[in-house]
């Protein structure tokens, strides 16, 4: 009796057994940062810290000094990605990834049982110990199903300090611009207010009608509200900016290195563009680690279809004050249940996961070619303005300030020459912030990732959208 004893309370310690190291599965939040972190810098040459509040007296140093003595495009960027607390939150989604991988590797705690009875005066005791031995069999391949999805949410991490580097470059694209706008209104009040005034003297000495006069006064009037506007165009640019910076109190006191857009760059390398952004792309190289993690769920709810769990364990009775050993199994039978939903359901989500990835291939190479077209057709634009259209403003200004001088041509005619010149130089300004923000978006594409979205071609279907499938699927 107490050879067949001990040799249940050895069957069942080898149950156990049978998983070395599954019941101390280390877990570390931070495990999938670096790969992050790496892949940012390959891609924008950026810097990211996440913090967990341990570094945020070096991230304050860092942003004083980026703010200190005028703020460029590259250093709005950079301090965006150390600054930004909603990026940092989100960087928690990668010790939940890392937890769920962790988890995905442990076995089914064991279940110990505890009977008791009472008769004849004396007490009939059963102590059972009993694991799951299939769950040995799924724990390969609930792995690999989480190690997907972490290698999933490792990519989307990036790509959100993507989104968040692009967002924050032509945010300060468009506060640039807007102060450069500013600046052009400003100029247009003053030479309509001016036309406004020498109206008025004349019209007091009779020399012009009074419908010459509301027409100037009318000009001045509506310069005033574009000026207005363009006030508050800079302002909400500049708030939006902050915000993107994490920026606060004496922060938001900083000043632009330059308040004027650059001259459009050298022309970008634009063969096989569309191939470089598919191989880089962050979208697609998370959606086919979606794809996989489909694939694997889908295999693991097949292989437990008609077994999804077999408890099979040991335990000691005691009867009439004697002790003896007890084999225990539990079978669940698949009468009712034969996992039919559960397949069917996995299979359309690895439907679902397929067809994600061949819709985002095709807009990935939609949005390059829309992007490309957009930046070159913007910069010859700009250029046009910059060596046709602007020369030809300033020759007219020239020749009607010496008609003028020669008393052949009015002071009206003269001052709407200024103010034309000044509007194409206006709309100059807004062709070149275009221009700009297409390059950022083609930057974007080509770093890996989609601009978020895309006017022309409509919302692109985002992978962190869809609705997340949990692993493993079993009941």
């Amino acid at each position: 009796m107490r050879a067949r004893s001990r040799a249940v309370r050895l069957a069942a310690l080898g149950l156990l057994s049978t998983a070395p190291g599954c019941a101390s599965v280390a877990v570390d939040p931070e495990a999938g940062f670096p790969s992050v972190a790496a892949t940012v810098q390959e891609r924008i040459d950026r810097r990211v810290v996440w913090s967990r509040g341990q570094a945020d007296a070096e991230i304050a140093r860092a942003v004083g000094e980026l703010l200190a003595g005028g703020l460029d495009a590259d250093e709005a960027v950079q301090i965006a990605l150390l600054n930004d607390r909603g990026l940092q939150a989100s960087y928690a989604d990668l010790g939940v990834a890392q937890a769920d991988l962790g988890q995905a590797s442990l076995l089914h705690n064991p279940v110990l049982g505890i009977e008791a009875g009472f008769g004849g005066g004396a007490a009939d005791l059963l102590f059972s110990l009993a694991v799951d031995i299939v769950d040995l069999l799924y724990v390969p391949l609930r792995k690999r199903a989480a190690s997907a999805d972490y290698e999933e949410a490792q990519r989307l991490a990036a790509g959100r300090v993507l989104d968040l580097a692009w967002t924050a470059r032509t945010t300060f694209t468009a506060h640039q611009g807007d102060e450069q706008m500013l600046e052009m209104r400003r100029q247009i009040a003053e030479s309509t207010a001016a036309a406004a005034e020498v109206a008025r003297r004349m019209r007091e000495a009779g020399n012009i009608t009074e419908l010459d006069l509301a027409r100037e006064r009318a000009l001045a009037e509506q310069a005033r509200l574009d000026l207005r506007e363009a006030e508050i165009a800079a302002r909400r640019t500049r708030e939006r900016l902050n915000a993107l910076l994490g920026l606060w109190g004496e922060q938001t006191t900083w000043t632009l290195t330059s308040p004027r857009l650059p001259e459009p760059a050298a022309p970008m390398e634009l063969e096989a563009l569309e191939t470089r952004a598919i191989e880089r792309s962050l979208d697609l190289a998370a959606a086919e680690r979606h794809l996989v993690a489909a694939a694997e769920n889908l295999g693991l709810i097949r292989a437990s279809r008609y077994f999804p769990e077999v408890v099979a364990g040991g335990g000691g009775e005691r009867d009439d004050g004697r002790w003896q050993g007890v084999p225990l199994a539990s079978i669940p039978l698949p009468v009712f249940d034969q996992g039919q939903a559960r397949i069917a359901r996995g299979e359309m989500e690895l439907l679902r996961a397929r067809d994600l990835h061949h819709a985002l291939a095709v807009h990935v190479r939609a949005a390059v070619r829309e992007a490309r077209d957009r930046m070159i057709g913007e910069r010859e634009r700009a250029l046009h303005y910059r060596s046709v259209q602007l020369p030809l403003r300033e020759r007219i200004v020239r020749e009607a300030q010496l008609q003028y001088n020669a008393m052949q041509l009015g002071v009206f005619e003269l001052l709407r020459a200024k103010q034309e010149q000044i509007e194409t130089a206006a709309r100059y300004i807004e062709t070149l912030r275009e221009y700009w923000l297409a390059r950022a978006d083609l930057e974007l594409l080509l770093a890996g990732r989609l601009p978020p979205p895309a006017q022309t071609l409509g919302p692109a279907p985002r992978l962190e959208e869809l609705p997340r499938f949990p692993f493993p699927t079993l009941p």
